[in-house]
């Protein structure tokens, strides 16, 4: 049963974290408008990697639930020890949106000088 909910997770997270990651890109790439996202688009795609670190986390607990049980640690525990883990390692995924936001350049109006 450990393995099916770790599968789940897994492929869970990975879709999680690529759905919010295109959410961004689709909406700054649209037919090459080049166009700034909103803000709900930003917050809505991070919040989607999240949760998808979120179950990745659960994912990683299930490996480490074996060893770490028998050093009578509870579920919590072990759940936050690996949240912080795939934090450290992923965390960085979480400022992706942003920082494709910011790359994006800003539109520039034509010169009006009758060239």
């Amino acid at each position: 049963m450990n393995n099916y909910i770790q599968l789940i997770c897994g492929i869970a997270g990975v879709i999680l974290v690529f759905a919010g990651l295109f959410t961004v890109i689709r909406k700054i790439g649209k037919s090459g408008e080049k166009k700034r996202a909103d803000t709900d688009t930003i917050i809505k795609g991070t919040l989607m990697v999240l949760f998808g670190l979120m179950a990745y986390a659960v994912t990683k607990t299930c490996t480490n639930l074996t060893t770490e049980t028998a050093a009578d640690y509870s579920l919590f525990t072990v759940y936050l020890a690996s949240f912080i883990e795939v934090i450290k390692t992923f965390g960085f995924v979480l400022l992706v949106p942003v920082v494709l936001n910011m790359l994006t350049p800003r539109r520039t109006e034509p010169a009006k000088d009758g060239k």
